[in-house]
């Protein structure tokens, strides 16, 4: 399966990733080749394949953990943040248009 460059170009988008034409048509063929492989996976017989799932285990997770900061240094990361409001930091929403 071949993308054009016209769906790369529309996922850098979705991205959020600034490409110039030539990083486009370098995504275009690499990608290309990347869903062709896939597409040669997929014909793989693996119906004798028995399915392997190891156990699960919730070892290794670290506990959050609340630490307190002195008021210049909770201000001066404040300060360092591009958009804030009083106390509250301004992101980027997750599912806003770039081209927007």
């Amino acid at each position: 399966m071949k993308l054009s460059q016209e769906q790369v170009s529309h996922l850098a988008d979705l991205a959020r990733l600034k490409l110039n034409e030539d990083d486009i048509q370098k995504l275009t063929d690499e990608i290309g080749s990347i869903l062709e492989y896939v597409e040669k996976i997929q014909k793989v017989d693996v119906t004798a394949v028995e399915p392997y799932a190891p156990e699960a285990k919730a070892q290794g997770f670290r506990e959050d953990e609340a630490f307190e900061c002195d008021d210049l240094t909770r201000e001066l990361i404040l300060e360092n943040f591009p958009g804030r409001a009083g106390d509250l930091l301004a992101a980027p929403g997750v599912f806003n248009n770039p081209k927007s």
